[in-house]
């Protein structure tokens, strides 16, 4: 079965239990015992209005957040002019805010330390998924994501227009290079057609098809041993969906996605992704 392309309008986002919990110690971890400064200046009484302003041109993701964050540190009203996965020029309003002053001062810099971050994800997996325009193929993201993180930077990727792999160890057989040395491969005849299997040359792969695997992972395959392994699986097994990854760039990622693979798995998506520029501003 492979990833779903149901949209996030059909798929809304709700935070976990665990992804709640998180969020609270992100925003606890800032707080500590209070904002010594802001209880010393600002009268509890006092009410404003705050503007979430983009630095830069993006994409936005994070609103189910922000709006976690900001309920922990009092009654805060938001409002997003920005739909999640949404495009935005720089200087764009993508979030408005009205409530006490000292809740706003409170959670800002955890509401701006998640929205910049999710929102660099979504941006990143949009350009992978804009390089590969025009040829039937999906980007997918990897386990490379922060410790304790990955439900929120998978929906980031989601945000981005971009597929998830598999969330865990634990929701697919995905059989990988260092399995090879000790394990016993002939076990995948029990999961014949519900297994993924990661190759590395022409030798591995003509071994894997013996086990009739649903998804082949070309690992690290240059352009032109890629076009030969593709062609070779699309007459031996085409029923397989087949996956490209390893060293993909926006400047390389069209030429793999021309050579025909099915899907293109990038961990550029989420563990080197540049953060984007927000700022909040009170009035």
């Amino acid at each position: 079965m492979k990833p779903s392309s149901r949209t996030l309008k059909t798929q809304p986002f709700k935070l976990s239990a665990a992804c709640l919990k998180r969020v609270r110690e992100a925003y606890e971890e800032d707080l500590g015992q209070g904002d010594i400064t802001t209880d010393l200046l600002v009268p509890a009484s006092a009410r404003g209005h705050a503007r979430i302003l983009a630095r830069e041109a993006g994409v936005f993701c994070g609103a189910p957040v922000l709006r976690e964050v900001f309920r922990l540190a009092g009654p805060v009203s938001l409002e997003f002019p920005i739909p999640e996965g949404g495009a935005f020029k720089k200087n764009a309003l993508v979030a408005d805010l009205r409530g006490p002053v000292r809740a706003l001062l409170k959670a800002e810099r955890t509401a701006l330390n998640f929205l910049a971050h999710l929102s660099g994800i979504a941006a990143q997996t949009q350009r992978f998924v804009e390089a590969v325009r025009g040829h039937p193929v999906l980007i997918l993201d990897t386990r490379k994501t922060t410790p304790l993180w990955r439900e929120l930077e998978k929906y980031a990727v989601r945000c981005g227009g971009g597929k998830n792999h598999r969330m865990g160890l634990y929701d697919a057989v995905f059989v990988k290079e260092n399995h090879r040395a000790f394990g016993d491969l002939k076990r995948l005849q029990s999961v014949r057609g519900r297994f993924e299997i990661e190759v590395r040359n022409q030798t591995e792969l003509k071994d894997a098809l013996k086990y009739q695997p649903r998804v082949i992972l070309f690992d690290n395959f240059t352009p032109a041993r890629l076009n030969q392994a593709v062609q070779y699986c699309r007459k031996m097994s085409p029923e397989t969906t087949l996956e490209a990854s390893g060293g993909m760039t926006l400047e390389n990622v069209a030429h793999f996605a021309a050579m025909g693979v099915d899907w293109i798995s990038v961990g550029a998506l989420t563990h080197s992704v540049k953060a984007q520029d927000y700022s909040l501003l009170l009035t």
